[in-house]
């Protein structure tokens, strides 16, 4: 397995291939997912901590008024540049999945979701001359990751009257991550060598929320997070503990007009609360992370809201683990979508379309991300 580590710490190296997910997600855990709906999605992320059907703030659950069952599917078009070239990459991924509906003779609403917490899908190839028997031998190593961390959060919330929500959630952090290292020889004298290993993770964590509402037309939400740490066993084997980040957001919505809704967000996450654990493993650590996100999303017919809305909304943020030390990687997004409902607004689909740009020194990738969103309300 140090055979294995020394090639990913490598991995970023001129020499390094692209990776087949997000090159941004090589390092530390992987690339941190976005537990949102499809909805909120089209709008960058802004109606995040208003939205039910997301998983960032319980108390976002509130809202709802019958049992609501929502799943996402989200494809992934990139075209990645780095010192070993371009390539252009696909990805498909199931970031978030949520039931919740009301408790019978009380203000309240539970459910429960699961969402993916980072993601670690790559295969690195790297080229490479050793000494076997005092004569130089050319060999290719391959580096490869399937799986990541994800975020079974169960929830409750509770409304205090018309104007205030809160909300409370308990978190299950769990996955695994599947490692395979295989070397080949140019020499076909010396037969290839083959290396495989399985890490998983476990984790728990906490959270908070509440929504005020003034009036109809102005509310304010707001929610902090704690995941602790997460126990690191390979093949069944303690061998490291990596702290997670606290997280804190806090959301503004307002109906500028009876057509057209804004909002507006900010979570900050201290992932930097992982640097030296990583740095241990050795690793390039990890910086606390921003993401700031302004949408909205207009109705062309109040009659019937939910009928092909148009929302929209772009999104600034910074990532938590370093390629390569002293540049944090970061990002922007645009995003646009909509969506129908039909069958006496039992069932909906929404659309969601986001351009992405990364980057961090030498390294960056653009990607088209598609998110295909399902309601249902028996």
């Amino acid at each position: 397995m140090r055979r294995a580590l020394l090639v990913l710490v490598l991995a970023v190296a001129p020499a390094s291939a692209a990776a087949q997910s997000s090159q941004f997600g090589v390092r530390g855990l992987g690339l941190p997912g976005r537990s949102l709906g499809a909805r909120t999605f089209s709008t960058g992320g802004a109606f995040g901590m208003f939205d039910s059907e997301s998983g960032l703030n319980p108390a976002a659950l509130g809202r709802i008024s019958q049992l609501t069952a929502g799943f996402g599917g989200l494809q992934d078009f990139r075209h990645v540049e780095n010192p070993a070239g371009t390539k252009s990459l696909r990805e498909i991924r199931f970031p978030h999945a949520s039931v919740a509906g009301p408790v019978r003779g009380i203000p309240a609403v539970v459910g429960i979701s699961f969402s993916n917490y980072t993601s670690r899908d790559f295969t690195l190839a790297t080229a490479d001359t050793v000494i076997l028997r005092g004569i130089l031998v050319p060999v290719s190593d391959t580096f490869a990751s399937r799986g990541g961390l994800s975020d079974l959060r169960l929830a409750a919330a509770y409304r205090a009257g018309d104007a205030w929500v809160f909300g409370g959630s308990f978190h299950i952090i769990t996955g695994s991550t599947r490692l395979r290292f295989r070397r080949v020889f140019a020499d076909t004298t010396y037969q290839s060598a083959t290396q495989r290993s399985e890490v998983s993770y476990a984790g728990i964590g906490v959270s908070l929320g509440v929504v005020r509402n003034f009036g109809s037309a102005f509310s304010v939400a707001a929610t902090v997070r704690s995941d602790g740490h997460a126990n690191v066993d390979r093949d069944s084997a303690r061998v490291a503990t990596v702290d997670l980040p606290y997280t804190f957001g806090l959301g503004l919505r307002w109906r500028a007009w009876p057509k057209l809704d804004l909002a507006s967000q900010v979570v900050v996450k201290t992932w930097s609360a992982a640097n030296s654990d990583l740095l241990a493993q050795g690793g390039n650590g990890a910086d606390n992370t921003v993401e700031v996100s302004l949408g909205g999303e207009y109705t062309p017919d109040l009659r019937r809201p939910a009928r092909r809305p148009l929302r929209f909304g772009a999104r600034y943020g910074s990532l938590p683990f370093l390629l390569v030390p002293g540049e944090q990687p970061h990002e922007f997004g645009v995003s646009i979508g909509s969506g129908i409902r039909f069958a006496q607004d039992r069932a909906g689909i929404d659309l969601g379309l986001e351009h992405v740009w990364r980057s961090a020194g030498a390294y960056s990738e653009r990607a088209l991300l598609v998110n295909l969103g399902m309601t249902v309300r028996p």
